[in-house]
């Protein structure tokens, strides 16, 4: 059986932290905490409102690669409103930007700590807390924001979810989770279709895994190269082997500089 490569961490924090992000408010709002907002001219007199704008400034960084310039900005709002929970949120996924991740632990359980209910918050420190393997630390809070009806994003939080029971080998609850995550929002839950497709492998049921991998590289998925490297191993699989070769091709073409096309080419050297 081909040994199937799990989704990339740092794909899965990118899309986590392109999610969370919002766009810098102008450039005034990215020098400086000004003393009149950018947009409505209105002044702004709370600590809490020069929080926000800095912590806009800080995103607007981290969309740039910049997250020393968005830890700099976020050492300006905690000055301003230590007690305010997006700002640590913030430095979480800047120190996660710079791959070090006991920081952004660290600072992801203070936003938690002072906002216990935001669901956005939980589901971001139950992905660090999975990403460290602390699978039992891990579960209350990202079932908590999985299971909240109001949360729009449950898709990430249950797809989380989903890899923590697959990781336990429990994994009659980790396709629930999946599946929880593909009826809340089936366009964007590429990693749960393919998470599907491995308990599918597991079962030997190669053709209803192929269907599951394809499903995992359409629309809002194109982008997903282990998906892609999957259709192929399932192509090979299956003895279709123009099929799977096409498929690698691909990948080295769309892919160049992924762990997916290395792994391709060495597929590709296989097939006679």
């Amino acid at each position: 059986m081909f040994q199937l490569r799990l989704a990339s961490r740092n794909a899965v924090l990118l899309a986590l932290r392109s999610a969370a992000l919002g766009l810098c408010l102008g450039v005034a709002g990215c020098a400086t905490a000004p003393e009149q907002h950018p947009l409505d001219g209105k002044p702004v007199k709370s600590p809490r409102e020069r929080a926000q704008l800095l912590i806009e400034a800080a995103n607007g960084s981290l969309i740039e690669s910049d997250p020393i310039g968005s830890l700099q900005y976020l050492e300006q709002a905690e000055k301003l409103d230590p007690k305010y929970a997006p700002i640590y949120h913030a430095k979480a996924l800047a120190y996660a930007y710079r791959k070090d991740f006991p920081a952004a632990l660290r600072e992801m359980k203070h936003s938690v700590d002072l906002d216990p209910e935001n669901p956005y918050a939980l589901n971001t420190y139950g992905k660090f807390l999975l990403d460290a393997g602390r699978l039992e630390e891990a579960e209350p809070p990202l079932k908590k924001a999985g299971d909240n009806p109001t949360f729009r994003e449950s898709f990430k939080a249950n797809t989380n979810l989903g890899i923590l029971y697959y990781r336990k080998n429990e994994f009659e609850r980790a396709d629930a989770r999946f599946m929880k995550a593909i009826n809340d929002d089936p366009t964007n839950s590429c990693i749960a279709y393919y998470y599907r497709g491995h308990l599918e492998v597991r079962k030997n049921d190669i053709p209803g895994a192929a269907k599951l991998y394809e499903r995992a590289t359409q629309k809002q998925c194109a982008a997903f190269a282990d998906a892609h490297l999957a259709v192929g191993l399932m192509d090979e699989r299956e003895g279709k082997l123009d099929d799977a070769r096409k498929k690698y091709l691909e990948i080295r073409q769309n892919f160049p500089d992924s762990k997916a096309s290395d792994a391709a080419m060495e597929r590709l050297k296989k097939i006679p």
